[in-house]
């Protein structure tokens, strides 16, 4: 099984065969996703989340438009979380403007176009990359040449994270996470670890995984499975608080 180490403030080195980014902290930080209004981005990042990540894409259910995305972004900086907005099927130019409008720490590429926009978005603007992994913990997402894209970019990594979710991205549903293992051509970058976690699993996953960060939208949502629950945010966030992964 691959091991992904957190770390937090230090450049990704690649390291000896079978591990990937030096551990700094024992512990991954927090994603809370799938955010729909600025009450939950004030309380997720109250309960000590590091990243808020809204739906940009306006055909999804948990959708937001920019005004309250403006709003979930002010919530969020004044606790010191990052603002992620999550892209499906838009070009470089509309992601940029609207993470300019709205003032997003970084985009998420979710989807086949707007990933093929990768190499389109300038370096000034940090990305996540999105791929799915299929149920025994295969990517099954194309890699693009990363030393190309950096070079398109005008930046000195392609992106900043890869996040790896299933098949069906926020759908709840995870993968073997004992299988997993990443690309060879991103073992040297960060990984964000999605995909069917909840306050219940969370350890577990972090702990076969050791993820840069975990990123949980459904598994901590209420019963109109748009707002978040307080209690299963702050247990989730508490269920990390307890973790010591180590540097194993």
């Amino acid at each position: 099984m691959l091991n992904i180490s957190s770390y937090k403030s230090i450049p990704c080195r690649t390291l000896k065969r079978n591990r990937v980014v030096v551990a700094a902290a024992n512990r991954p930080l927090v994603k809370i996703c799938g955010v729909t209004n600025p009450e939950d981005a004030a309380l997720a990042s109250n309960f000590g989340a590091n990243f808020i990540g809204m739906i940009m894409w306006q055909k999804a259910k948990r959708a937001v438009n920019p005004e309250t995305a403006k709003l979930i972004v002010q919530n969020a900086h004044k606790n010191g979380a990052k603002v992620v907005g999550v892209f499906v099927s838009e070009e470089a130019q509309t992601m940029m403007n609207l993470a300019r409008e709205v003032g997003l720490d970084y985009i998420q590429l979710h989807g086949d176009k707007s990933r093929a926009s990768l190499p389109d978005i300038s370096g000034d603007f940090k990305v996540i990359y999105v791929t799915s992994f299929d149920g025994e913990g295969v990517c099954r997402t194309p890699i693009p040449d990363l030393d190309l894209v950096s070079k398109s970019r005008g930046s000195q990594s392609a992106v900043d994270f890869f996040l790896a979710d299933g098949l069906q991205g926020g759908s709840g549903v995870s993968f073997d996470w004992r299988q997993f293992q990443v690309p060879d051509s991103t073992k040297s970058y960060p990984w964000i670890l999605a995909g069917g976690l909840n306050p219940t699993n969370v350890s577990e996953a972090a702990r076969l995984v050791k993820p840069y960060a975990v990123d949980v939208s459904s598994g901590v949502c209420g019963p109109d499975g748009l707002k978040k629950d307080p209690i299963k945010v702050s247990s989730f966030i508490e269920q990390i608080r307890l973790l010591s992964l180590g540097n194993a």
